[in-house]
């Protein structure tokens, strides 16, 4: 019997090229799907640097049995216009889709986009198994779990699949990218090779604004040994000697990183990486073992420096916490990342005020911003399927016309550097420009420019951080024209 022939697809986003690697859902599934005897071709567009259009033809050139699609938020009207052009010139091909993005909008994009066959919800490997299974033999879609279709004009889900053991997934069909289209490094470390790859699934947290709120919950853990076999793998194969650990919070299991920085510091294995954590689940000793084994960039989400507010926001997390464990990963040495959010629900500018406070003194321990501390301007992004969504729609922030399937450029977004295509959290009672007034005015009191000017000269370390300077030059020019 031949083989049918799936094309999984990444649609283009005219934002995501730069930094952008290798997609692991797709990976997966293709992996999954090629072990079980199905014939798989890749198609990312993102990669490829191709439009709509060029996609939905590469894709017809192939000549597919059926078509997988995944979408984030960001891309997904370039999504639907492919799922649209597919079925227009072939109405017979099967279109199933998947990805966070369709995993929250299910109902929604069942009921407006009428050329999706069946919607995937949840982890895709074994779900997309099945259903192709069903679909080739004939058989009835009702008893495969963790899908969405219509059926007699109705819409119909099956309920939630179990989540599957990670060690029983093959490791991703690294062989069906075209890796030369990949050219990424980690930062402040030029001379690596860099590519994304997971020790777990899912995060236990509730912060308010993550999509994972809707997605994957429960945390799950790869062997330790069989992801440092990975890391080795491409390291040997295909020479990547930077890693990017996608997981939510690689430090939520204690043992779990310790298990892998052991693993990686007995083979002896020469490679650099990237880690996110959350400040309550590190200290000195997990620290000091992540960079024996070549941790150097570690990534921490503290969101606030108001302690109401961070509790509003569930991130349950407190300010000696934070602290804490910035203090210590910038003592030890690693390159050490904080990301804020300024404009929360209920913010005050006193809220934001402790915000820029506590960024001060991080900034003394040696912490990095992505800009500069003076212009911090990140604001509340809504993704479907969150709380702090739901609560933007009751209280009218998104407009009552809004859809996620129609398509909308925010002008305001665009204004202040934010993608246009999302929604964003703009409280009534603390519109940006008072948050832009304020941080504009706190900084004429507390920084010097050619302080901060040679605060920034000082993270140049080499030709990648020299790069960044240089990127980061134009924003603090813009400050220095504002004051």
């Amino acid at each position: 019997m031949i083989s049918k022939k799936i094309i999984l697809v990444i649609p283009p986003y005219k934002e995501s090229k730069k930094g952008h690697l290798p997609l692991l859902s797709i990976g997966y599934i293709a992996s999954f799907l090629e072990k079980n005897g199905y014939q798989i071709k890749i198609i990312d567009a993102i990669a490829l640097d191709i439009g709509v259009e060029e996609t939905a033809d590469l894709i017809l050139k192939e000549n597919p049995d059926a078509v997988g699609l995944t979408t984030v938020s960001s891309s997904r009207f370039s999504a639907i216009k492919i799922i649209k052009l597919l079925k227009d010139k072939n109405k017979g091909l099967f279109i199933f889709v998947g990805g966070r993005h369709f995993h929250s909008v299910w109902q929604e994009s069942l009921r407006d986009i009428p050329e999706i066959d069946v919607l995937v919800r949840g982890e895709g490997e074994a779900t997309s198994l099945e259903l192709l299974e069903a679909y080739f033999s004939g058989r009835d879609f009702k008893e495969i779990r963790g899908i969405c279709f219509r059926l007699a004009g109705e819409i119909v889900c099956t309920g939630q699949r179990p989540s599957i053991n990670l060690d029983d997934l093959p490791m991703p069909a690294w062989h069906l990218f075209d890796l030369s289209l990949y050219h990424n490094t980690l930062e402040g470390e030029r001379k690596t090779r860099a590519v994304g790859v997971i020790s777990s699934r899912g995060c236990p947290n509730e912060c308010t604004f993550c999509a994972n709120n809707s997605f994957q919950r429960t945390l799950r853990l790869r062997n330790p040994k069989k992801f440092v076999d990975e890391l080795e793998f491409l390291k040997n194969i295909y020479g990547y000697n930077g890693f990017d650990i996608w997981d939510d919070t690689l430090t939520m299991s204690r043992n779990h990183v310790l298990e892998i920085c052991d693993e990686i510091i007995k083979r002896k294995i020469n490679i650099i990486w990237y880690a996110r954590a959350r400040v309550n689940t590190v200290d000195e000793e997990i620290l000091k073992k992540m960079k024996q084994a070549g941790c150097r960039i570690i990534g921490f989400g503290i969101e606030s420096g108001s302690e109401l507010i961070l509790k509003k926001i569930k991130k349950y997390v407190t300010l000696d916490q934070i602290k804490k464990a910035v203090y210590l990963s910038s003592k030890l040495g690693f390159i050490t990342k904080c990301w804020f959010i300024q404009g929360l629900p209920t913010e005050t500018l006193n809220d934001v005020k402790k915000t820029k406070d506590l960024m001060r003194q991080l900034k003394n321990y040696g912490a990095l911003f992505g800009s500069t501390v003076m212009n911090f301007t990140n604001f509340p992004i809504l993704y479907p399927g969150t709380p702090m969504t739901d609560e933007a729609f009751r209280e009218e922030i998104i407009p009552k016309e809004f859809s996620w399937n129609k398509e909308i450029i925010f002008e305001r977004n665009k204004k202040f550097g934010l993608d246009p295509v999302i929604p964003m959290y703009e409280s009534k009672n603390l519109p940006i420009e008072a948050v832009l007034e304020f941080n504009k005015n706190y900084n004429r009191r507390f920084f010097n420019l050619l302080q901060e000017f040679f605060y920034q000269l000082r993270q140049i370390k080499n030709l990648e951080t020299l790069k960044n300077f240089t990127k980061r030059l134009g924003r603090f020019l813009f400050v220095f024209r504002s004051l």
